[in-house]
């Protein structure tokens, strides 16, 4: 007989990075092909742009025994054109959070404009970074919710993102104080103190617990920068292609 057998179960959260770690461009699903695959998303102009592999799309079947709540940078626009859980979730990197009715929580927003007051200009600091970068070689823009500037991101144009290495480390000396910089494959995002997964994720979970304190909760994703939000939680996964993967075994002498 199972151990649970007569055991009420508490349904888990399940929260959990996006791009990266449930899907991916075609460019990086096996093969660098999408045939066959489960279609994820799309781009504004309705052209397929992330897939899931049989395996990802197994592990999301598994995963909604628990209630998934997405935690990405995609904004809420964005977050829309993906065949996911659209609420309650968590956008833009923190930017905002939408509650289980699908309304904008409306107190971490406000918070939000307040504390952003007290930090560098989102567009200044967009217009000292990217000012000079070459136009065909790059492409940028300021991240937005809520007609507020959220955050910076710039892509490359000539390969995978392996020049974005470059770009960071040129303009290093011009990243205000407090500000943080992530850098995974062809995203190079710059973002502001008061942005940040882990606040949101803070935030969230503590609402949760008053209502269900004994629910396991569970944080998923693939980039370093996740690493703050997964923290809070009970558990935590990743893919083992995944760049905070590749982080944690580094040097690990009990993998040969």
């Amino acid at each position: 007989m199972p151990l649970s057998a007569g055991w009420p179960m508490t349904r888990p959260f399940i929260l959990t990075d996006l791009d990266d770690t449930l899907f991916q461009t075609a460019r990086k699903c096996p093969d660098g092909r999408a045939d066959g695959l489960r279609l994820m998303s799309r781009l504004a102009d309705g052209s397929p742009s992330g897939y899931a592999t049989p395996r990802q799309e197994n592990l999301l079947a598994w995963l909604r025994i628990g209630q998934l709540i997405p935690v990405t940078a995609r904004s809420r626009d964005v977050l829309a054109r993906v065949d996911i859980e659209q609420a309650p979730a968590i956008c833009g990197n923190g930017g905002c959070i939408l509650e289980a009715n699908g309304e904008v929580d409306a107190a971490w927003h406000d918070g939000l404009v307040a504390r952003s007051r007290g930090d560098a200009s989102v567009t200044a600091v967009y217009a000292e970074l990217t000012g000079a970068l070459d136009g065909a070689a790059f492409r940028h823009w300021v991240a937005q919710e809520g007609g507020m500037a959220q955050y910076i991101c710039i892509k490359s144009n000539l390969d995978n993102g392996e020049v974005l290495a470059d770009v960071e480390r040129d303009l290093a000396g011009r990243v205000p104080a407090g500000w943080r910089v992530h850098r995974n494959d062809n995203n190079l995002a710059y973002l502001p103190g008061w942005l940040n997964k882990r606040h949101a994720v803070t935030y969230m979970i503590e609402k949760l617990r008053a209502g269900q304190p004994d629910a396991p909760v569970i944080g998923i994703g693939d980039s370093n920068s996740d690493v703050g939000f997964m923290d809070l939680c009970d558990f935590a996964m990743t893919p083992t292609r995944s760049q905070l993967w590749k982080s944690l075994i580094r040097d690990n002498a009990w993998i040969d």
